[in-house]
């Protein structure tokens, strides 16, 4: 019996652990099983990134909020996830072709319409980023323009706060992950890290940084919905209806908040 999720592959260092996982669906389902989900019936592919807590791959099965959401609205659909583990850049790539069928956790922004349906309701009505210096730094950044004295490191590929990302005299580092981020502000190559503030508590216990690193009192809130995102070029367009149905309840029924007490201390 098939399990309820595969992953496919990722990329990096952790693509021959991958490649392994590939060839073993390869040779229980068959050649055709790394396809768009809509052609293999129940099969969706999933593109994602690593982003504790929201979407975690590592030491373990696919977990995390936006994961355990997504899970409980294909579980509703009769649909099973095969996830594609790769940089956001590269996720966006997926679903303008239509190599992947879903995202989960995407921001709207209206250029994205184009090649992606927002599946309604919203799974995460707004968003909080803050800015986490060392300790004795953190009251810094009180103010706007406080901002542009430092190196702030940022998420490659997000957009993160319509301010933030089109004021030109902010200097950003782009990073391939949140856990890069803190390690160059541990050493000194960057000076402040944006993040979201659930991923930023979550992160900074994990990697042992608490005692190190505090956050500044200017904080970036907007009602910044994120969604369930399916490609354009999806043949699973003809379960959008099913699929909204699905969101709708589990999002009415309590559930989503469920999931969110379970992994994010900010509530």
């Amino acid at each position: 019996m098939m399990k309820k999720w595969t992953i496919i592959y990722r990329s990096g260092r952790q693509l021959l652990p991958s490649l392994l996982i590939a060839g073993i669906l390869l040779g229980v389902c068959g050649p055709a099983a790394n396809v768009r989900g809509a052609e293999q019936g129940n099969i969706v592919i999933v593109a994602s990134t690593e982003s504790p807590p929201y979407r975690m791959f590592e030491n373990g099965p696919p977990r995390g909020v936006f994961i355990d959401i997504l899970e409980a609205v294909l579980q509703q659909a009769n649909l099973t996830p095969h996830y594609h583990v790769l940089p956001f850049k590269r996720c966006l790539a997926e679903l303008k072709t239509g190599k992947s069928d879903l995202f989960i956790g995407l921001f709207y922004r209206p250029e994205r319409e184009a090649y992606v349906i927002y599946l309604k309701p919203t799974i995460a009505p707004y968003v909080t980023k803050v800015f986490y210096l060392k300790k004795d730094l953190a009251r810094q950044i009180q103010k706007w323009e406080d901002l542009y004295r430092f190196k702030i490191g940022i998420r490659a590929g997000y957009k993160h706060h319509p301010d933030f990302d089109t004021d030109q005299r902010i200097q950003k580092y782009e990073v391939t992950t949140e856990e890069q981020s803190f390690h160059m502000l541990a050493i000194d190559r960057i000076d402040a890290v944006l993040i979201t503030e659930e991923t930023g508590a979550y992160l900074i216990e994990k990697l042992e940084y608490a005692d190190r690193f505090a956050t500044a009192p200017l904080r970036l809130e907007s009602d910044n919905p994120a969604y369930i995102v399916m490609s354009r070029n999806s043949r699973l367009t003809p379960h959008i209806e099913k699929l909204e149905t699905a969101i709708a309840k589990i999002v009415a029924n309590g559930t989503v908040d469920a999931i969110r007490q379970k992994y994010l201390r900010h509530k």
